[in-house]
């Protein structure tokens, strides 16, 4: 420990005396540590830590993967979770959510929308989670699947409000804060949801949230959990009225595949049993809850942490160089060490002893330029990156900084301490040493450097190859203009709106009243909006006579006034739109888009043709005309093509009580339009509230939000690599220029022109580039199956993206190598001549 302690001491004084040395070592690893220290704390936070409900290793989603259809992950009816609470012994309990609604919070305080989500009674104890104040559900608040006795019919409500029965809800700790501003009195006081009484039993504890998969159309942000009242057995298999998210607890001791052999079997005899799920080609899987949550993101989070474990590789290597360089000048002193009886082990240990401190303030330093460099994350990061409300540096952050801190101390350390511990003593001692250790480690050094170029390349690839393909993705052709339209959520109460005419009347008035304001050009409604990250699926029938082989087929559901097409830009292919008179007769006519045409009647007219279609409020189902046929629209991912759309009239199908307006503006931003829109809808009705007011562009560049974060990032760390390179090959390069200062002074005395001097100084730095692209490209197109998950609309072997990178590191190493070459031009031949 003293021989340490006084290597430690030594070294600590050495790098005092170099400042400059220490300062440039100790910020280039300050950068690579502290962006992997980074980007760990993000792949902790989304991948690896657990989930933030009790024991949830044993937590599954299970779901419907519906083959005929390529739907994957959608939703349970009713009746398979009855199939699965009675033929299945793996799991502890079964819980079930709906999709997510906003409705209006009124009574004490200013109206608002808030967000809902119906639950079974069950749904926290499943999670094992527990209300902060109050409590949660218990199975006479709603229709527990999992409560003992008769689940068949609902249980009675706890009591009357103003002549309505009152349902128990549990609230979120945000809206007990603004709306109760934290007072304990809210538990037990009565909220009017959608002017329908609801009485708060609990509030849940400050950080939770519900976590669930992109795809299944639920937002993480619920105000209110409401428990689910409906009738599990009397609903149709194939209805899409009641479909459920069904998260289920394994028992103790039970694994995933033994679940699924189980659900495997269950859904084996479902398809011998039902037309539905034969015909449809339906499977039940068995997911681990936290995998189906972060599985989107997955490979945009590792790429992340490779792309910067390569920059540390770089930043490594270029310490390297720089001990190596150093190594030079010290040559003597390592050679009196050893001629004085140092023996090689124990100036290794020196050496090495200095490599780590210079690691550990490189490290220090890092976790500083983390610290920074998470912000900076959290600031930019996607809208649908779950699990990233904070990324503290904890424990296992600091771990993995030490774990880094002593790998790099390895990386860049032992090579230069190896190759500076076995001095040639004669030369060394008669000042020789400097250039005939500088000649023996020269093609260590170039090897490093052409790494260095290698691993920019690679780099310098995928963020080629992200920003052409988040390019390929902004020129999708969405199906509609996005530009210039303002949104924002109504919902209508039922109690003061409860006719389909009431409905439809407070929407015309609503849809001409904003046509009169300045700057508005149209006006329209929907029940979904394009990529707002929800979607409406039911199943339909092409005519003929009505089987069950219309279960298997699938489509969305658009519910829209006739003023929705103009306002969302969507073209006309053939037909006609739906009219202002199809939604006040309640004419049973659909419009469909291109896609839908294309797989019903591919090659033939589509205009007069029936399709059975589902009523999604608990009509029945029946016959519907099409009358035209609009462009593709894309209701979610852009990347790929959307499931077919039927487009409904509005008023045909109920009135849905809440709709998404759309308001085209001209000559004015659409966000100049929120005020006078609010005094709209307030003079129509004070109690209504407007919820979700954003520009449809917003939503657009949330579906590309994660391509555009991970080409950032990987850009980012592309340019870091490429200056590091670039330092690494000018140092090489000058190294080269001045062991050679002699002889190049004799071709300058001898005549040697200047442009032959400079073609040999910058054709050594091409020569290190031109080996590092070779190794590089071999690495790039071995990757290219690992990238192709991250990139649409172009191949991970686009060869304009390599012929760019290739072009663009040629480019900055002649640049390096330059600046050495018009140094060694003004040598002057009779101080070159007498150099030794």
């Amino acid at each position: 420990m003293g021989r340490w302690l006084q290597d430690l001491r030594y070294g600590a004084r050495f790098l005092l005396k170099h400042p400059g040395f220490t300062t440039v070592v100790v910020l280039t690893l300050a950068l690579g540590i502290g962006a992997s220290t980074a980007i760990f704390s993000v792949v902790d936070s989304v991948l690896l830590k657990p989930l933030p409900y009790a024991h949830p290793d044993r937590l599954v989603l299970v779901r419907h993967d519906i083959g005929r259809t390529d739907f994957v992950g959608a939703p349970l009816p009713p009746a398979d979770v009855i199939d699965l609470r009675e033929q299945v012994n793996v799991f502890e309990a079964i819980a079930a959510t709906d999709r997510t609604f906003e409705v209006n919070l009124t009574g004490d305080g200013p109206p608002e929308v808030v967000r809902v989500a119906g639950v079974t009674a069950n749904f926290f104890d499943v999670l094992g989670t527990k209300a902060a104040l109050g409590r949660t559900f218990v199975p006479s608040d709603g229709k527990d699947p999992d409560a003992s006795g008769d689940v068949a019919r609902a249980l009675e409500d706890d009591g009357e409000y103003g002549g309505h029965p009152v349902a128990n809800v549990v609230i979120s700790y945000g809206l007990w804060q603004r709306r109760f501003g934290g007072d304990e009195s809210a538990l037990g006081t009565v909220l009017m949801l959608n002017a329908r009484p609801a009485r708060v039993v609990g509030v849940m504890p400050r950080d939770f949230k519900l976590h669930m998969p992109v795809n299944a159309g639920m937002s993480t942000d619920i105000d209110v959990w409401n428990p689910t009242r409906f009738d599990y057995r009397s609903v149709p298999r194939n209805s899409p009225n009641a479909n459920r998210r069904i998260i289920a607890r394994l028992l103790p001791g039970v694994t995933l595949d033994a679940a699924q052999r189980q659900v495997d079997a269950v859904a084996a005899w479902q398809r011998e049993t039902y037309d539905y799920h034969r015909l449809a080609d339906i499977h039940i899987t068995v997911t681990p809850m936290r995998a189906a949550i972060v599985g989107h993101v997955r490979p945009i989070l590792i790429s992340l942490f490779v792309a910067v474990g390569i920059v540390l590789l770089i930043a490594c290597a270029n310490v390297a160089n720089l001990l190596m360089v150093q190594a030079m000048a010290r040559e003597r002193e390592i050679a009196i060490r050893a001629a004085v009886g140092g023996g090689r082990r124990r100036i290794l240990r020196q050496l090495m002893t200095e490599s780590l401190l210079l690691a550990t303030i490189g490290g220090l330093a890092g976790l500083l330029v983390a610290r920074w460099g998470i912000d900076v994350l959290l600031a930019f990061r996607p809208a649908n990156l779950p699990r990233l409300e904070s990324v503290p540096i904890d424990g296992e952050v600091l771990l993995f900084t030490a774990g880094v801190t002593v790998l790099a101390a390895l990386l860049f350390g032992t090579i230069p301490a190896i190759q500076a511990s076995r001095p040639d003593l004669h030369d060394s001692l008669n000042d020789r040493g400097v250039h005939t250790a500088d000649r023996r480690r020269r093609g260590l050094r170039s090897v490093l450097v052409a790494s260095e170029v290698a691993l920019a390349m690679v780099l310098l690839v995928g963020a080629g190859l992200m920003f052409r393909s988040l390019r390929s993705l902004e020129r999708v052709d969405l199906g509609f203009r996005p530009d210039s339209v303002l949104t924002f959520h109504v919902t209508l109460p039922v109690d003061r709106y409860g006719d389909v005419s009431d409905r439809a009347k407070f929407q015309r008035r609503l849809e001409a009243a904003a046509r009169r304001l300045d700057h508005v050009s149209a006006v329209g409604a929907t029940s979904v909006l394009p990529l707002g990250g929800e979607f409406w699926t039911s199943p339909y029938q092409l005519s003929g006579p009505v089987t069950s082989d219309a279960l298997g087929r699938e489509a969305n559901y658009q519910f829209v006034t006739h003023g929705m097409f103009e306002a969302l830009g969507i073209e006309l292919v053939v037909g006609r739109l739906i009219s202002e008179s199809d939604e006040q007769e309640r004419r049973d006519v659909i419009v469909v888009d291109r896609t839908f045409a294309a797989a019903a009647w591919p090659g033939e007219s589509p205009i007069g043709r029936k399709v059975h279609a589902e009523d999604l409020l608990g009509g029945s189902a029946r016959w519907f005309q099409v009358v035209g046929v609009v462009e593709h629209v894309h209701l979610d991912d852009p990347r790929e093509l959307s499931r077919e759309t039927i487009f409904f009239p509005w008023t045909t199908q109920g009135a849905f009580p809440s709709m998404t307006v759309l308001v085209r503006t001209t000559g004015a931003a659409p966000e100049e339009l929120a005020a006078p829109l609010r005094d709209v809808v307030h003079d129509l009705d004070a109690e209504l509230p407007l919820g979700a007011v954003r520009p449809l562009p917003v939503y657009v560049d949330d579906t590309s939000a994660p391509t555009r974060f991970a080409t950032l990032l990987i850009g980012l760390f592309a340019l870091v690599a490429l200056a590091l390179a670039a330092i690494g090959v000018y140092g090489v390069v000058s190294s080269m220029v001045h062991q050679r200062t002699r002889e190049i002074g004799l071709y300058l005395a001898l005549g040697a022109p200047h442009p032959r001097i400079v073609r040999s100084v910058v054709g050594r730095g091409l020569r290190l580039c031109l080996a590092g692209l070779a190794a590089g490209l071999v690495v790039s197109l071995a990757l290219a199956r690992l990238t192709a998950s991250l990139v649409a609309g172009i191949s991970p072997t686009d060869p304009l993206t390599y012929v760019a990178v290739g072009t663009l590191l040629l480019a900055v190493t002649a640049l390096a190598s330059l600046v050495p070459a018009r140094r060694a031009i003004h040598v002057n031949p009779m101080d070159a001549l007498r150099y030794e």
